[in-house]
């Protein structure tokens, strides 16, 4: 089980490389989802104001279930939702992105030196980075309240099986980190 611990102001993290592999796995996946590069670049607009801060004149709301629940609509109104959404998207996305590279660098350390130990990690970044992982999967995987008791009920052959278990681990790690930085 991933272990944190805090000592001295510094946050650090025991994994094993198994955990770290599965981990940095579902950071480079979540990453191609959100675009891992400069959001905004591909957009060419007219309007002055959105030039002068790099960004889109018009932005649509995504049609993938899991990009639509890490970039949500702010308002019921479209309309103003697509506004908001035009002024905020831009930074949210960067600030997702940074929190999954940061965790990818951080995890990297165990895969790559086959070390078990992170002697420091962003802590806030790393509780981002989890969140917005076990949000994608919990979409992908249409988590309820019931889920669970679904997941118990699976035969262990079964793939998704596999799937609810590393959601469940993921809970559990964002748990013991909440429980640290309280």
């Amino acid at each position: 089980m991933t272990h944190f611990s805090l000592a001295n102001g510094q946050y650090s993290c025991n994994l094993r490389e198994d955990e770290a592999l599965v981990l940095t796995n579902l950071v480079e996946q979540l990453l191609e989802l959100l675009g891992e590069g400069d959001f905004f670049h591909h957009f060419d607009s007219s309007d002055p104001l959105a030039q002068l801060f790099a960004m889109p004149s018009e932005i649509e709301a995504p049609e993938d279930p899991v990009l639509l629940r890490l970039l949500p609509n702010a308002y019921d109104d479209e309309e103003a939702s697509l506004d908001f959404r035009r002024f905020t998207e831009g930074s949210l996305r960067a600030a997702k992105q940074r929190n999954l590279r940061l965790m990818r660098e951080e995890l990297l350390l165990v895969v790559d030196d086959h070390n078990e130990n992170i002697p420091y990690i962003e802590p806030f970044a790393w509780l981002g980075a989890l969140n917005d992982i076990r949000l994608a999967l919990g979409v992908r995987l249409n988590v309820s309240e019931d889920s669970y008791d679904f997941y118990e009920k699976l035969i262990d052959d079964d793939p998704q099986k596999s799937l609810y278990a590393v959601y469940f681990w993921l809970g559990a790690v964002q748990e013991s980190l909440i429980n640290l930085i309280d």
